[in-house]
């Protein structure tokens, strides 16, 4: 007990608390390892990347739209960017600007850093949509990296990591996994450090996964209010976008998970928008429903394009 003490004491220092833009609580690196955090989440969105299928070779006119795509992503990216910095003063301490790169990459999806970049796959464009529905996608990203959604994946990492380091040795997993009753004192003591790392470095992955897998629906829901605030500051009605996004064509069989996961946010703004129904019961008042959290005061800039 008193080897493990230590480990706790150890994992409270490296690990603190704060509180999301929508007043989550959220873990948070100190401040010396959120350096680190920008370094592993970059390294994390590559790992997407280099797994991703790539795109076929364009031809002409596909040349030609794939052009106009980028065109419209960087147009929309820094109209939002700019939003984002006078909504967000303290994003200029993180990062200086958002970098917005479209990756020649055949599904549709998006991926983000802490350090500020926002990546949209080139199979978007296949998805058709309207520049308020792209509008969403990018903003969704961005609040990604706002909220500190990457930073938290990170301190969760080094913190799994850190117990799966310190705490598997400390408890002697390894002897129990080689056994040592055939063996010298030597040889069971070496195989049983390989084996406690073996298991701590196997334990750490899939442990540090599960816990981000289990985060990520409240990241998403947060960034989804968080980009439709984002939208009407700068300057689109939440109506316009909700339309946008239900225009999407047809389910396909086996759509990526990430397009899966954009109708599961196209129907929960639908509805945020709409309100619950209110029943009609003979003799009471009904309730009018409360506005969706992402109803702002006028935009603070209006359609500058």
């Amino acid at each position: 007990m008193f080897r493990i003490l230590p480990t706790l004491l150890l994992l409270l220092v490296v690990t603190g608390c704060a509180t999301s833009p929508e007043g989550r609580s959220q873990l948070v690196a100190p401040a010396p390892l959120q350096g680190f955090s920008a370094v592993y989440s970059e390294f994390d969105m590559q790992l997407q990347l280099v797994t991703a299928t790539d795109a076929p070779s364009c031809k002409e006119a596909e040349c030609a739209a794939d052009r106009a795509f980028d065109q419209r992503i960087l147009a929309l990216g820094n109209r939002l960017a700019d939003v984002a910095f006078r909504q967000h003063p303290d994003l200029h301490l993180r990062f200086p600007r958002f970098d917005i790169v479209v990756a020649d990459k055949a599904d549709a999806g998006a991926a983000s850093s802490a350090a500020g970049t926002v990546v949209i796959f080139r199979g978007v464009r296949h998805l058709e949509l309207d520049d308020a529905a792209l509008a969403f996608i990018l903003a969704r990203e961005m609040s990604h990296i706002i909220a500190g959604h990457h930073d938290e994946n990170v301190t969760t990492s080094i913190l799994v990591a850190l117990a799966a380091q310190i705490l598997f040795p400390a408890l002697n997993l390894g002897a129990l996994i080689t056994g040592s009753a055939a063996t010298t004192a030597a040889t069971s003591a070496a195989s049983s450090a390989v084996a406690s790392t073996a298991v701590a470095s196997a334990a750490s992955f899939a442990g540090s996964r599960a816990l981000r897998a289990s985060y990520r629906p409240q990241h998403v829901v947060e960034a989804e209010t968080m980009a439709m605030k984002l939208l009407v500051a700068a300057g689109w009605d939440g109506h316009e976008v909700s339309d946008q996004l239900q225009s999407m064509r047809p389910a396909l069989p086996d759509e990526p998970d990430w397009v899966v996961e954009l109708r599961e946010s196209m129907q929960r703004i639908a509805v945020l928008l709409q309100g619950p129904p209110m029943p009609e019961i003979a003799g009471t008042q009904v309730q009018v429903a409360p506005p969706p959290p992402f109803v702002l005061p006028p935009p603070m800039i209006s359609k500058p394009f």
